[in-house]
């Protein structure tokens, strides 16, 4: 008898399963839908929220929790150096580079996001001017990528009026 028990005790982690926890809202009205492109979930519960946690698990009750896939973005930074100055400008805006093996695309837009700037700066150059005299005193954004994608920066800039 005792080897019996040994026996099944010793083979229960093998052709046993546990429970397992899922996500689930116990509501008294609710819907899921999916077209492979666009998710939306509803139900109907409770006003008053209530969450418990043993540690391992969460249950909060009276919010619908869809089940969320937490992704990341791994970054290519670049290993060009910048330098933007001076920065208020009143008429140019100078921008070294360092380490500048591929073409960079450079934008200007102004804080309502209207491109008021086009440029594209080439492989290997040091040095790029930026003619900030023919725009009107504020902010802008100054918007460089690289064509290979690892450079995608963003600076604010400000124009002010011209010192006499």
């Amino acid at each position: 008898m005792k080897f019996s028990a040994l026996v099944f005790l010793a083979a229960l982690p093998i052709v046993g399963s546990a429970q397992s926890v899922t996500p689930e809202v116990v509501a008294s009205a609710g819907e899921h839908f999916d077209n492979g492109t666009i998710q939306l979930s509803w139900t109907l519960g409770e006003v008053m929220i209530d969450t418990y946690d043993n540690g391992t698990n969460i249950l909060t009750q009276g919010f619908h929790q869809p089940m969320l896939t937490v992704t990341s973005i791994e970054e290519n930074l670049s290993n060009i150096r910048m330098n933007l100055y001076p920065n208020p400008t009143s008429e140019f805006l100078n921008i070294e580079l360092g380490n500048n093996d591929k073409d960079i695309n450079l934008q200007l837009f102004d804080m309502n996001g209207k491109l008021i700037h086009r440029d594209v700066i080439t492989a290997n150059t040091n040095n790029f001017v930026l003619p900030m005299n023919a725009v009107a005193t504020g902010k802008y954004l100054v918007q460089m990528q690289s064509q290979d994608g690892k450079l995608n920066t963003t600076h604010q800039v400000v124009k002010v009026g011209t010192v006499h």
